[in-house]
């Protein structure tokens, strides 16, 4: 019993220390730009298959935690916004992805 209280304590510890960036959107947003680098916000909004609405308010909240950078252009004439992952951002992606492996591993040698 007490592996399963450690694995709890690792879980419920993990989703309380970053209860902003591993809501799904807001996670698959990161991931996305973490492999891309950048999109524009037609592209993330056509991947991701969320609303715009609901895309804005996400990308307002990881932009005001410092982990993206939106800037709008034109292409030919047309009014275009841009979505960039910061180098804070490509980080917690990182250590995010570090501490779901160690999740998964104790998973997996509890399942042994």
């Amino acid at each position: 019993m007490s592996a399963d209280r450690d694995l709890l304590e690792v879980l419920t510890g993990f989703m309380n220390e970053d209860r902003d960036t591993l809501v799904p959107a807001r996670l698959s947003i990161l991931v996305y730009l973490y492999f891309t680098g950048s999109a524009q916000f037609s592209k993330l909004q056509d991947k991701l298959e969320l609303t715009s609405g609901n895309l804005a308010s996400h990308l307002k909240k990881l932009e005001s935690m410092g982990l993206i950078r939106t800037t709008r252009g034109f292409i030919e004439v047309k009014p275009v916004r841009f979505i960039e992952i910061t180098s804070e951002g490509v980080e917690k992606v990182r250590g995010q992805v570090l501490r779901m492996r160690e999740l998964v591993s104790k998973v997996v040698e509890k399942g042994e």
